[in-house]
Order: C-alpha cells, then structure tokens, then sequence
C-alpha cells in the first residue's frame, strides 16, 4: 500500500528553510518527496495534511528510559515550592502506606524553595516518622533520607563512604539524611521493586515508549545502569518488538562493558546496543561536578572524580580497542580535561575511521577545552533544558568569568562541533519543543532573564531542531536511514500544531505534537 501525505509544509531538515509540499509512504519508508502532484500520482490512498507542519520524527540521544519507567510507580514531587509542600506530599503518601513500607519520591528540586536548603533526615522524619524515606532530587545526584532509612542502610555517624562527600554531616558527626551517588543506590536497593516481574517491566517501559510518542519522539538512546543485565534489558525491548508494543526505536547505552565481542549497532531497526558509558564526574546543582578552580559559592568544594586520570585511561582504552563507541559524562571543566586526554591518548594509538567519541553534558568549557577537542572525532551530547532550569543559580555556583563557558554551545556550533540534544529524563523533560525553546532563548520558561542568559550563545530554531533529528541519527550511525524526511528513509515524523521557523521563539516551547508516526505507522495522535 502506497499512502501519499499531500498539502503539508513539510522540512525536510536536510538543509535550512528545505521544505517540499509532499511523500509517499510504503512499507514503513519514504519512496517519494516532491510535490503533491508526484506523490498522487503513484498512491494508493491520499491523505490531506491540511497546510500542516511537519517534521522527521525526534530523537532523543540521552535518557534513562527504565528510570523515567519506574519513577511512574513512585512519589511524583515535582513543582513543589517550599519544604512544607513536600512534607505534605510525603505525608499523605505515607497515610495510605503500613508503618516500614517505603517511601520512595522523586523530581523535587530545592532550589526552588524559599529556603534553598535540602531537605534533612529530621524535615522527613515529621513527614512520615513510621516509613522509611528516600527522594531523589530532579538531577538524581542528591539525595534525602529519613532516620529509618539511614538505620536500615547501616549509614550512622561511624559510616564510612567509598567516595568523600557522598554522605553530609551535621556539627555532631551525624550524617543529616543527604546521600548521594553509590551511597544512594545501595539504599535504593532495600527497596522492593515495583516493577519486580517480566509482565511489570514490560507494561512500564510500553507506557513510558507512548510518553514519548506525545513530545514526538520516534527514536531514544537510553542509558542503562550496570546493575542492571544489558541482555535482560535490550530482551525486554525486543520482548516488546516482537509483541508489537514498542513504539521508539531503542539505541542503547551501558555503563559496564558488554562483552561477547559486541559492538555498536548490532540489533536491527528498532532495537540496537549502542555505546558503552562512563561517568567522570557529579553535577553542578550538586556541587559534585569537577572544576579546576573551587566553586564560587562555596570554595571549599571543587567537585569529585569517579577515576583517576590513569584509570580513565585505561578504561576508555580498553573500550577503544574493543571496537566500542563511547560515551563519556562530564560536566565540570577539570572533568572534561580528563576525558580530552584520554581520547588523544587512545585515539592516537588506534585512530579508526569510524570514531564518533561522544562527550556527554559539556556544560563547563574553556578556550583550550575547545582547542584540543577541534583535533579529536566527537559529538557533543548536550541537554538543552539545563540552560532554561539551571538559569537562576548556574552563575551564582562559577562566577560571571566562568559562566560565559557554561553550556557555551553556540561557540560549539560555530567551531564546526555536532552537537545533538538529549534530555538526561527523568532529570528533565523529554519535549523537543521544550528543549529547542531553551537553547533558542536561553531562558527559563518563565522568561527569565529577558533577552536571554548570556543571550550570544543563543542557537537559531534551525540549529536547534537538527540536534533533535539529522545530528541525532548521526551519532547513532544511522544518518543513511533516519534524521531527515528524504527517498529511502524510514517514515519517521511528526504532525506539529503550528510552524516552528515562524513562530516567535516565545511560543516554541508551547508547540504540541498533533500526530507521530513510526515507520509510516500512527502511534499517538492528540
């Protein structure tokens, strides 16, 4: 069957401003682009676009697809504006739970109270005195605890941590409830699992892949834990292939190394193993991200690291020599020093034609990061939304001197960088619209500041939904088959409400998806 889309205005996004007024579709692929004419010409059915906008269906190249699954099943405390509303909102969870069943919550953020301090294991105790508690903030590197939780992870005031900084303390010794990073996945795995069973997991990751499909995603390049089983989980998407239920194509990242000789894009259209992923450093809202010089609001702390530099070295080596793609995160300017050398070191000795090293975040640069990085073959992984949530203190955390560096992603763009956009979800919203408003504006969604947050770095409409689409594809290797609405391409788009390009960059985040097809298949339609 031939089904020809006519009377669109349709971007192709292969070139700036390309936009051709129809195609057809069969067999889940692109077989004609051209004009309404030539489209019905060969059609087996028309269907009428309607002066509608239309766009290669997104892809979002960072993700915790499995995490964003499960936080369906916990305490949503996202928007809350003081400590009191929180509390509230554990309390009343706790009212329907059994005293020692488990409070787990996630999405606040504490800068958002009037108070900007984070919650302590003695807030939460009045919450819910008689259930263990453990919320994630919205950027998952810190987290909160109640006294319960604390005694059942063992963590008192003799505890000691592996990595300094991961457990806080009060002027007693005692740790306050704060934990982070392993200390805060151990206890999360005294957790009874919500999504405990094949059939669970299956449903969760079904109704977060729809999600998805509303913000007109149609690919998604989830990054999974290594305790969790790579092969459990890329069974799981091929479990939900199989069964007709999975409705984003899966390129999937891992933090351990695979084994059984796998590399990058073995799977098929819909679901492939992607790259390995390392972690550097922490984050910025948490004070965790590595910088070379201590942090302007705080000058005790200058970060932490996960490896030493001869250890990152040899672990990405190892990877190179494997034949892995890598994907690195680091976001404070030391960090991302490290990482540069260790991909000169292991580039140099093994410089394969195929490298696409991927540098994930990038938030903190600085002339000479970007000097050594125009030598090297990456891709720079960027999360547009940081710039538009992180606007009201990301200054007050470097200084105004390191702060024009700071998600400095146009000077990326006009270097010659491919840069695509991920989410890092649940951490943040997975809208395109969303994401391309952020980095167009620099703003938060509220407007502020006016004119933009170091408004030069601002990127063009344009710039911003290539991140999302052809840049996308290319760091998957897939930008033969994905990307852009051309002959021979799967049939990947979307149907949006209004036209993008011309619209005020006010309104891009307020831009919905009508319609989003996969392979030439409707799978959400508003």
């Amino acid at each position: 069957m031939k089904t020809a889309y006519v009377n669109g205005v349709i971007y192709t996004m292969r070139e700036e401003g390309e936009t051709i007024r129809a195609f057809v579709v069969e067999d889940g692929e692109f077989i004609c682009c051209g004009s309404d004419e030539e489209a019905k010409a060969i059609a087996d059915e028309v269907v009428d676009l309607g002066g509608k906008t239309v766009l290669p269906g997104f892809i979002d190249t960072h993700q915790h697809l499995y995490s964003y699954a499960k936080d369906l099943t916990k305490l949503n405390l996202k928007g809350t504006k003081s400590l009191e509303e929180l509390q509230a909102r554990i309390a009343e969870k706790a009212a329907t739970l059994q005293p020692g069943e488990w409070i787990q919550g996630t999405g606040f953020d504490h800068e958002d109270f009037p108070v900007k301090e984070l919650p302590t294991r003695w807030d939460l105790d009045k919450a819910a005195p008689e259930n263990p508690v453990l919320i994630t903030r919205y950027d998952l590197h810190i987290n909160c605890s109640n006294n319960l939780a604390l005694k059942l992870a063992g963590i008192d005031k003799d505890y000691v941590p592996e990595v300094d900084n991961t457990v806080l303390y009060d002027e007693n010794g005692e740790p306050n409830g704060v934990i982070m990073d392993q200390v805060a996945a151990d206890m999360s795995a005294l957790i009874p699992d919500p999504m405990a069973t094949r059939e669970q997991k299956l449903d969760a990751l079904e109704m977060a892949c729809h999600d998805l499909n509303k913000a007109g995603l149609t690919g998604v390049h989830p990054i999974q834990a290594k305790h969790v089983d790579l092969f459990e989980d890329l069974g799981l998407y091929q479990d939900l292939n199989d069964q007709g239920r999975l409705t984003a194509r899966i390129y999937f990242g891992y933090d351990a190394l695979p084994g059984l000789g796998m590399r990058y894009g073995l799977g098929d259209s819909m679901v492939k193993y992607g790259f390995y992923k390392l972690f550097t450093d922490g984050s910025l809202g948490a004070r965790t991200a590595l910088l070379n010089e201590p942090y302007t609001d705080d000058p005790t702390k200058i970060g932490i690291t996960n490896h030493t530099q001869e250890e990152l070295d040899a672990l990405v080596k190892e990877a190179w020599d494997l034949g892995l793609q890598i994907g690195v995160h680091q976001i404070g300017d030391r960090a991302i020093e490290m990482v540069v050398e260790s991909l000169e070191k292991a580039y140099a000795a093994n410089p394969r034609t195929d490298a696409r090293f991927r540098m994930i975040h990038m938030s903190l640069v600085n002339e000479d990061i970007i000097r050594r990085m125009k030598k090297l073959p990456v891709i720079l992984d960027i999360q547009p939304m940081f710039v538009s949530t992180n606007v009201r203190w990301s200054e007050t955390r470097v200084g105004p001197e390191r702060a024009k560096y700071n998600y400095a992603w146009k000077s990326f763009i006009d270097e010659g960088f491919i840069l695509t956009a991920g989410s890092d979800s649940p951490i943040e919203t997975f809208d395109p619209m969303k994401g391309s408003y952020a980095i167009v504006t620099r703003q938060g969604m509220d407007g502020y500041p006016e004119g933009g947050w170091y408004p030069e770095q601002r990127v063009s409409p344009y710039e911003a939904l290539c991140m999302y689409t052809k840049n996308a594809a290319y760091a998957s290797y897939e930008e033969d088959v994905k990307g852009t609405i051309e002959e021979g391409k799967y049939a990947d788009f979307v149907i949006l409400d209004r036209n993008v390009f011309e619209i005020p960059h006010s309104e891009i985040k307020d831009v919905t998806v009508e319609k989003t097809y996969l392979g030439g298949r409707l799978v959400y339609e508003k």
